[in-house]
């Protein structure tokens, strides 16, 4: 085993992710972190290419290293750490993602149907570690990454949520999880809307057996927003409700509040809303407070 004398970029930057990584991990003081890094190693399948010296400096088997496909590595380590990876491991595991994909494609067809399968299959969380940003801009993306970037906003003024609901179907195909609070029961949106693997949150008073909240709790409405993943998708088209209930002066200060949650967590909200059921001073007041700031 010995270091390779000449590192193409993809490998360089894949050991410059691992030390990252271990240097994240706790317990350093008493070797914890090295335990949970052989850990990691192995359920990203790494555990005969990577190894660590008594320095705890990274070394890479080259009788190994030949034989490794990287592509299948990066994918397994952004399903491993999932929507847990820490700040300071998104920047390297973007480089890793980018020049991994760049080398592949300059040898194979195939990188296209790789990366078309990762957006598929982990689209909001590549959207929300900036990985689709970090693509040249010659790349050919799903017009949806450029709607659902991390942290932006969007108010559709429509009689029922139409538009939405077409965002919401093509977010879901590129695997965003998506969080509906809705004025209807969820059973009925399911049925006039046909969206599946979408979490549905009823806006109501009644007592019932599904997923619910009452619509005066607004602390508990952003603590329910708070508590969901990284890169998901936050649907509204209960404001009209939410405004009856406490007025409109609190419902527009909920409104702001939320939408400074969703662009801190990097989460796309849609508000959905009726014009028709609110004044023009009001529609002119939402829009100012829905003024799209991203990150």
């Amino acid at each position: 085993m010995e270091k390779p004398t000449s590192e193409v970029p993809s490998i360089s930057t894949l050991k410059s992710f691992l030390r990252e990584l271990l240097l994240s991990l706790p317990g350093k003081e008493l070797g914890e972190n090295v335990i949970e890094f052989q850990k990691f190693l192995k359920n990203v399948d790494l555990s005969d290419t990577v190894h660590l010296d008594e320095k705890g400096n990274i070394l890479l088997n080259t009788s190994t290293l030949s034989s490794l496909n990287l592509p299948e590595t990066v994918r397994k380590i952004l399903v491993y750490l999932g929507d847990q990876m820490e700040p300071n491991l998104s920047e390297p595991y973007k480089d890793l993602f980018v020049e991994t994909y760049l080398e592949f494609k300059s040898s194979s067809p195939a990188a296209d149907i790789w990366l078309r399968q990762m957006l598929r299959d982990h689209g909001g969380l590549l959207s929300a570690y900036s990985v689709i940003g970090k693509l040249s801009k010659n790349t050919k993306l799903p017009p949806i990454f450029e709607m659902m970037r991390p942290g932006s906003v969007h108010l559709l003024q429509e009689e029922k949520p139409e538009k939405s609901y077409a965002m919401i179907r093509e977010a879901v195909q590129y695997s965003f999880k998506v969080l509906w609070v809705s004025k209807l029961e969820p059973n009925k949106v399911k049925h006039r809307y046909r969206v599946k693997n979408v979490q549905i949150v009823w806006l109501t008073f009644s007592k019932t057996k599904e997923k619910s909240i009452l619509p005066d709790d607004l602390e508990g409405l952003k603590f329910l927003v708070s508590k969901i993943d990284l890169g998901s998708v936050v649907m509204f088209d209960c404001f009209n409700e939410i405004k009856l209930v406490n007025s409109f002066k609190v419902a527009l200060e909920f409104l702001r509040e939320l939408k400074d949650l969703c662009v801190k967590k990097r989460l796309i909200l849609i508000l959905s809303i009726d014009p028709k059921k609110l004044t023009e001073e009001q529609a002119l007041a939402l829009e100012r407070v829905m003024e799209v700031r991203e990150k």
